[in-house]
């Protein structure tokens, strides 16, 4: 059986069975947790600098993610049907990536069977946990990473010159090192165990040295390797002092005052470690909001710790494999610590640890194989994991299909998430289902201990104003914008809506809110960049009769705004109609 199966034949079964299983993707509409906000901010762009690309500002370095959603903009208008085929797509490429690496194992360990590497692909292809990333459009920047990671490996992992690492081998897999961390910074992850790749590889003879001998025959490799991860850190802090606030965010969180304390963070860690390995082998239940865990995972993490070394002894391929997993997985268990994410845990996390759990997990089994008595259990047994993730795969992406069906099974699952509550009311609107809508909205609890409190302030504000209580939903929204973690656009926005709602509804005038919409204009251009605001904050300069600083914003707007806003030319000529 095994000869009769192709190379050719594997990776017509794996185009069938990824697009098999998850074709219903093109069908889902965008979901209201982050996408909405990225399709209006690249609606709202008329044209893209390279430079400001990939300079770093933001917490989120991504500039080959922000690129790929570029491209959506301009091949096929942000058509939500395209951007889910295009994360379908790359899950695919992945999963043909990790068949040629697993195919290149098996010339390794010499396993004269494609076979093996197939099912390696099919379990990476078909792993539940993985529907997250593949049917969430703004969950691309994990199968845009693993591509890259993916690459990386192929460069170590050449029979050709195996065990040995050409100087132009690993400078070839730091740099696809390099551009996985453009599309997710966590990619940097994989540099510890890309270095350690040489220790863990026999001669042709079978034979390893030892660890001093193998650094000092290694050491192109070592260097080029230590040298990457000083560069990513150079760049990142040099980036620092022009504004970007991801190395400064995660080392306040993890370590700096913000830090929740050593203790606290290591619960916080061992328990991501413990919950993480039980999701990479048990992944049900599938679930969009994971807020909490149960103390238990705290001795699992223990276990993942003492695992940890027992594969840094080990010295082998399988256990390599499973050390990769590990080292970017490592990720992961920091988010718990940092309170800026959606959830403090998520399934998206384990895309890229899945591909070397997967290598681990089948090469590992294969030594069993060889010997007769186990190959017919072995056979059984990965059928069934195989149906299994068939069903889990399919199923999770017909929830993912409608958001009322995410937010209605994530609720159920997190009852306490009020977030998840938010996008459910959401949902409802929608769908015209007021009612429960309002049932909903009204039962939240929001204490300010919840991290993504702001969601359920929103959510509140906005019942109190379709109720008409204007002054209560603007009350809610002051309360929420102080602090607005990372929804302080999206409030300053709906402030300033509502001032003009009640300016033409007689609840207040335009000098009561003047100071205050003036403050918020000037903090939206802060954030944003975008010289609509100073436009604005020149036409409420203007009403109040203030021409000197009405021109200076109008001026600042015509200098800053792209040359096709519609707002340019009145801003230009209102600045100089003022200068008379």
């Amino acid at each position: 059986m095994q000869e009769r199966i192709t190379a050719r034949t594997s990776v017509l079964l794996l185009v069938f069975v990824v697009l098999g299983v998850y074709y219903p993707a093109i069908f889902s509409p965008i979901n209201s947790v982050d996408d909405p906000g990225m399709i209006t901010y690249l609606l709202n762009v008329d044209s893209f600098n390279l430079r400001e690309i990939f300079t770093p500002g933001a917490i989120y370095y991504r500039p080959l993610l922000l690129l790929s959603f570029i491209a959506d903009k301009y091949l096929w208008g942000l058509q939500e049907s395209f951007m889910h085929l295009e994360n379908v797509l790359f899950h695919l490429v992945n999963v043909l990536l990790l068949f040629v690496l697993a195919r290149r194992v098996a010339v390794i360990r010499k396993v004269n069977s494609t076979l093996v590497p197939l099912c390696v692909a099919l379990l990476f292809a078909l792993h539940p946990i993985n529907s997250e990333s593949v049917n969430w459009i703004s969950g691309r920047t994990d199968p845009l990473a693993c591509m890259f990671v993916l690459l990386s490996a192929l460069f170590l992992f050449r029979p050709s010159s195996f065990p040995a690492v050409p100087p132009a081998a690993s400078v070839l897999c730091a740099l696809s090192i390099l551009a996985a961390c453009l599309a997710k910074e966590t990619s940097i992850f994989f540099l510890p165990a890309a270095m350690l790749f040489p220790f863990f590889v026999a001669d042709q003879k079978g034979e390893r040295g030892s660890i001093l001998e193998t650094a000092l025959k290694s050491w192109p490799h070592l260097a080029i390797m230590f040298g990457t991860g000083l560069g990513f850190l150079a760049f990142r802090r040099i980036g620092s002092h022009a504004q970007d606030a991801g190395m400064n965010v995660v080392v306040n969180h993890v370590a700096g005052p913000q830090s929740a304390g050593n203790l606290v963070n290591l619960k916080l860690l061992l328990k991501a470690a413990g919950f993480y390995l039980k999701k990479l082998f048990v992944p049900f239940p599938l679930n969009f909001g994971i807020i909490h865990v149960s103390d238990l995972y705290l001795a699992v993490g223990v276990l993942v710790c003492l695992l940890g070394l027992w594969l840094l002894a080990r010295r082998t391929l399988t256990a390599y494999f499973f050390l990769c997993a590990l080292s970017v997985s490592c990720s992961a268990f920091l988010i718990p610590m940092l309170n800026l994410t959606w959830t403090p845990l998520a399934e998206r996390y384990m895309y890229l640890p899945s591909t070397f759990f997967a290598l681990g997990c089948v090469f590992g089994a294969e030594r069993w194989e060889l010997r007769g008595q186990w190959r017919v259990a072995l056979t059984a047994a990965f059928s069934v994991i195989l149906l299994i993730g068939v069903y889990g795969s399919a199923t999770r992406t017909l929830v993912w299909q409608d958001n009322l069906t995410l937010y209605q099974d994530t609720v159920k699952k997190s009852p306490d998430f009020i977030p998840a509550q938010n996008e459910l009311a959401t949902a409802l609107y929608a769908h015209g289902k007021t009612r429960q809508a309002n049932a909903v909205m009204n039962a939240m609890q929001v204490p300010a201990s919840l991290i993504n409190y702001q969601y359920a302030l929103i959510a509140k504000a906005l019942v109190a104003m379709r109720a008409g209580d204007l002054k209560g939903g603007e009350q809610i929204l002051e309360q929420a914008l102080r602090e607005p973690g990372k929804r302080e656009v999206d409030i300053s926005q709906r402030l300033l809506a509502l001032y003009d709602v009640e300016v033409q509804k007689g609840i207040g005038t335009k000098a009561e809110y003047y100071p205050r919409a003036v403050r918020l204009l000037t903090r939206l251009h802060q954030l944003t960049g975008d010289a609509f605001y100073l436009y604005r904050l020149g036409t409420i300069h203007l009403a109040q009769k203030e021409r000197k600083l009405a021109r200076e914003s109008f001026l600042s707007a015509a200098a800053q705004a792209p040359a096709s806003a519609s707002y340019r030319l009145p801003a230009l000529k209102l600045s100089q109609k003022l200068a008379d």
